[in-house]
């Protein structure tokens, strides 16, 4: 029962954070990382472009910009943004052709969210801890769900809609998928009580 719990909830969230893909995301552009620019093959340090490898995006080390990021490769120990693909070592994308790998670094964006614009989220693998901010203000994340093995992180963002600056992402782990949404976080309660919903709803299902 706790594991068929789970699962409703989980997939229930990913039902809830995929209905936001046709959602206007303002003037922020690839929030999915699928969009790089060739060329993209990397010289003997396995670097490339950042405006190739993530364009519209600045990597940030020790919040210094970087022009140059690790592409379908990973940095052993030192602060880094790394692209991930298919061929990564040790790494696989959370989802479509492309993830973003931080370690203890930052990406940033400036743009305008969108007038109606609530809340954001976005998708990070287990164990990785991420930081937002928008204009240097602190936008607060909870975790919202899981879509497969990944996390669904949201923040609410309503006290910036329809403003102008730099959207910044800090922390270390994998980092994908982050789009804007006109719908409000549900309250944790609120959540709970569509899961266990759910999960009653799919009980009786199987008893008919």
């Amino acid at each position: 029962m706790k594991t068929n719990f789970v699962r409703i909830v989980a997939a229930a969230s990913l039902v809830l954070f995929s209905c936001q893909q046709g959602y206007s995301q303002g003037t922020f552009q690839n929030l999915d990382f699928e969009n790089p620019i060739p060329p993209l093959t990397p010289g003997p340090n396995g670097l490339v472009p950042t405006a190739n490898a993530l364009p519209g995006w600045t990597a940030y080390i020790n919040d210094n910009p970087r022009d140059f990021v690790f592409f379908s490769n990973i940095a052993l120990g030192s602060p880094s943004i790394s692209v991930v693909d298919s061929l990564s070592p040790g790494y696989q994308p959370i989802q479509g052709n492309y993830s973003v790998f931080f370690r203890s670094a930052g990406l940033g964006q400036t743009g305008q969210i969108p007038n109606d614009a609530s809340s954001l989220f976005f998708l990070r693998e287990p164990l990785s801890f991420f930081l937002a901010s928008f204009g240097g203000q602190s936008i607060p994340l909870v975790e919202f769900g899981a879509s497969g093995n990944n996390i669904i992180m949201a923040g609410d963002i309503s006290m910036f809609a329809g403003q102008a600056g730099e959207l910044r992402f800090v922390g270390t782990g994998l980092f994908d998928d982050m789009q804007f949404s006109n719908q409000p976080i549900p309250e944790p309660s609120t959540i709970c009580l569509f899961g266990l919903g759910a999960v009653l709803l799919g009980w009786r299902w199987r008893r008919v």
